[in-house]
Order: C-alpha cells, then structure tokens, then sequence
C-alpha cells in the first residue's frame, strides 16, 4: 500500500487564489506467485476528488488486475494508465500535466514487456461501447516502442506510440481520432533536456484537440482543432540533491478546414525543495495563448505553491 496528499495554492487567470487537490490518493496493490516464474496481480486506486476540490467525495481512478512473466512482461485489464503514459519525457514540472494525448482508459487490456537491452514494447486494446444500437465509442488499439540507457555519463530515455480510437455518438456518426507521440530526454550529470511532440489528427468538423495549459471553449470551438500539433522542450537542472529549477517552452499549431490556423505559445517555470524521498515543496508557474489571424483567442497563466507528502 502506497498514496501520498498532494495540495496546492493556486491562482488561475480571472479566478481567486484557491486551495485545490492535486491528485490525493490511496493505492493497494496484490501479488500473488504462481510458480514458473509467474504472478497474478490486481491494484486499485482510490482518490478523494472529482474536481479538484479537497475531500468533496470518493472515486476508483484505477482498477486492474493481470499476470506478469519475469522474463516477458505485465498483462493487465481493467481501468488503468495506458502506453501514452510513457511517452512523454521532457515535463520535469510537479502538476502543469506532460505532452500526450491519450494516456488511460476506462476498460482497457494493457501488455508491456520487460526490458531487453534497456529496450520495452507496449501494446493496448481500448473496450468500447458493448451496446451495438450506440456508436462503438471508446474501442481502438494502440503500440509503443521505449528505450531507456546508459551511455557513459549520459542518461538516454525515448518513448514513442501510436494510437486510434472511436467516437461518436451515434453508429452514423462514428469516426477514429489517430494520436501520435515522441519524447526523449538526455541527462548528463545534474542537468536534463528533453523534447516531446504530440500529433492528432480527426474527421473535418470534429474538433478534438486543444493547447494543454491554455484555455479551449468545447462549446463554440474556440481553441479545439480537427489536428494538431504540440511540442514541449524542457529542461531541469539539480542545482542541489535537495533542490531543483525547470522548465519548458510550449508551442504548437492547430489546423480546422476552411480556416486559419492556431498557434499557441507559452512557458513553465518552477523550483522545488525535497526534505527527503517522501516530502516535497514546490513553486511553479506559466503562461500562454492561442492566436488566430493574429488574433489572442484564448489566453492563460497560473502559478501554485503545492506539496507532496508521500507514504
């Protein structure tokens, strides 16, 4: 059994500085030896928010259960964190949230594979909707390829994957989002560099895809796009075991038929201080917009003061 109470002060762009809940949380997890080198496993995850305020109720973030092999890999099934989890490598931020498009799933079978030579395989299968008079929403399939290495004095990790799933509210209506994602990241002593790209791409009029971290009305379409491309560039530096400074510059562009593009910009600062392995304070913060036709559309900033109290 693990968890961990993470809280933040926060102030959000034309909001009151609030206390929000970032992701309390309590897990258990079972194992269970099978013998030739086999284990059966099950884990669920409780938190304690629905929305971000603190102790408003109770929800199952996750429940899975599976087997695992010590020399192949885990299959698991259930409500879990998918290959899109992996992707990204270049948020070293505590809560402003990495690059990826897809990361969980609600009802999803899950392998990944041990490491051969610092190398991991993932494949995911998405169930969607069992009612066959309703578009087959949430169904689809996903693979991913990771890396993670030792060169010398440089530390090398690499995540890739490619995904597609249904939408669609009605069986006439049903069409697939295609989600593609690259990160890496480099560490060379106390300082790290990474770089992530995310790629979507839907039907013309389904606009599925906004700017993370900058603000996107779904209702009238104002920063949401049919495709899209975002990309963070990071970077952390261990100034300090106990402390540290990072980063990222953001930036993307979002395409609709029949009009102009989006573009987005914006950044993320921070610093943190670790008491030990399982107490952290933070402080960190960022801005940005979307412009269309030289337009700011949509605009953002945030800045928090948060802790993560870990068990």
């Amino acid at each position: 059994m693990d968890g961990r109470a993470a809280l933040e002060i926060v102030n959000l762009k034309d909001k009151r500085t609030d206390l929000v809940d970032r992701g309390s949380r309590v897990r258990v997890r079972a194992y269970q030896e099978l013998g030739g080198g086999f284990t059966a496993l099950g884990a669920v995850e409780i938190r304690f928010t629905s929305n971000g305020t603190v102790g408003d109720g109770i929800k199952t973030q996750r429940l899975f259960g599976g087997f695992a092999h010590k020399d192949v890999g885990s299959l698991t099934f259930g409500r879990q964190l998918t290959l899109g989890d992996h992707i990204p490598k270049a948020n070293y931020s505590w809560e402003m949230g990495g690059n990826v498009l897809h990361d969980s799933a609600p009802k999803a079978a899950h392998f990944m594979s041990n490491k051969f030579a610092g190398f991991r395989f993932a494949a995911d299968y998405y169930f969607g909707t069992a009612d066959k008079t309703k578009a087959d929403a949430g169904q689809g399939f996903g693979v991913g390829a990771f890396y993670d290495g030792q060169w010398g004095d440089v530390a090398v990790r690499f995540g890739s994957g490619y995904v597609e799933v249904k939408k669609g509210t009605t069986t006439a209506d049903d069409y697939k989002q295609k989600m593609t994602g690259v990160g890496f990241d480099v560490k060379y002593k106390a300082v790290s560099i990474g770089l992530d790209w995310a790629n979507g791409k839907s039907p013309a009029g389904k606009k599925d895809y906004n700017f993370k971290h900058s603000v996107g009305d779904g209702a009238t379409g104002v920063g949401r796009y049919e495709k899209i491309d975002r990309f963070d560039l990071g970077f952390k530096v261990d100034v300090t075991s106990s402390n540290a400074i990072y980063g990222a510059y953001l930036w993307g562009t979002g395409k609709n038929t029949g009009e102009a593009n989006g573009k987005a910009k914006g950044w993320v600062l921070g610093v943190d201080h670790k008491f030990n392995k399982h107490v952290v304070i933070y402080l960190e913060g960022g801005k940005a917009h979307i412009k269309q036709n030289g337009t700011r559309i949509a605009d953002a900033s945030r800045i928090g003061l948060g802790t993560r109290i870990m068990f």
